[in-house]
């Protein structure tokens, strides 16, 4: 009885190998698919990575392009206030310039006017004792 315990229990120990190789094998051969799997997946997104890659290269150059662009209309701002700091203080200037030449030109027209009046005074005066003599 023994012998057949011992039989019985060798067939199912037999059985369990069996079938552990069975999975084993058909574990591998899924591990196997699955490594190709991954191959082919890699192969199909290298091209995608390398596109991304070079897209967010011209991102980030694009980027600092429009930081330098920046950078220039800050600098082109700030001499255009400096400009038209400059040409209202011209502005006044000419304005200041233009009154004062105003001003001067009336006192020249008025001393003009005035030298005038005087030496007609003393020419006609001068005629008329001339005359009399």
């Amino acid at each position: 009885m023994l012998n057949v315990l011992f039989a019985v229990a060798s067939l199912v120990g037999l059985v369990i190998i069996a079938a552990i190789i069975i999975s084993l094998l058909e574990f591998r051969k899924q591990i196997r698919i699955l490594n190709e799997s991954l191959l082919r997946i890699e192969t199909s997104l290298a091209p995608a990575i390398t596109s991304f890659a070079a897209a967010s290269e011209e991102i980030r150059e694009f980027v600092e392009g429009a930081n330098s662009i920046k950078d220039d209309v800050k600098a082109v701002t700030g001499a255009g206030r400096e400009l038209a700091f400059q040409i209202g203080k011209i502005s006044d200037m000419l304005s200041l310039t233009s009154l004062k030449a105003r001003a001067s030109a009336e006192g020249l027209k008025v001393g003009i006017g005035v030298a005038a009046r005087i030496l007609k005074a003393n020419f006609l005066k001068k005629e008329a004792s001339e005359h009399e003599l």
